[in-house]
Parts: structure tokens; sequence; C-alpha cells
């Protein structure tokens, strides 16, 4: 449910970058969410839809980026990315500290008109 709060103030990002130049219409929100954000895309997709109803966003395109976090082995240093829930070296199976953790969603890029 924490997608409502997250896409309102998505939209707001957005509809206060318009008014920084004679844009009249948003096409496409490019964004990036980390794997560990807890956020559905889906669910984003839906609220945006609802929320950006009569605005110059409306009609905007949204897509997604995966950023997954990365992790080091403790047993052989290797640096890899979490696969399939999975915090395990793919390389010897041994366990994984966070290095890099990503926790969050951004916009990337908004394209106007």
């Amino acid at each position: 449910m924490h997608e409502l709060s997250v896409t309102t103030h998505i939209l707001e990002i957005v509809l206060n970058e318009m008014k920084t130049g004679d844009y009249k219409k948003v096409n496409r929100i490019d964004m990036v969410i980390g794997d560990l954000s807890g956020i559905e895309r889906e669910n984003v997709r839906y609220y945006f839809k609802l929320l950006s109803e009569n605005t110059p966003a409306s009609k905007a395109f949204l897509t997604f980026k995966s950023k997954k976090s990365k992790f080091r082995c403790n047993s052989c240093g290797n640096v890899y990315e979490r696969c399939n829930f999975s915090i395990l070296c793919p390389r010897c199976n041994g366990r994984g500290t966070m290095v890099e953790s990503s926790i969050s969603l951004y916009i990337d890029s908004i394209e106007v008109e």
C-alpha cells in the first residue's frame, strides 16, 4: 500500500518539473527500483493512472529498470548481485555480506513536450 504515497510523490515531482519550462505534456517517465525497496511496479502503474487523470502526465508511459543489491563473498571475496532471492556467492556458494544496498526508487528521466 505504500506505493500510493510513493506514486503521489512521483507525480508531484514530475508536475513540478514541468513548471520549470514551457512544457505541455509528459510522454514518458523512466524510473529505477531497487530490489529491496518492496515496491511493486504494477501497483505504481495502477496508482499513477488514477492520480494523473486530468493532468499533463495522464498519458505518460512508465518504464522501470531494476537495480540489484551487491554482496561480497566472505570466503572468496567475489562481488556479486543478489540472484533469485539468494545471497550465496555464485562462484563458491559461500555466504555474502551486503556492500551496496538497493532500497530506493528514483526517477531516472522525464520526457516532455
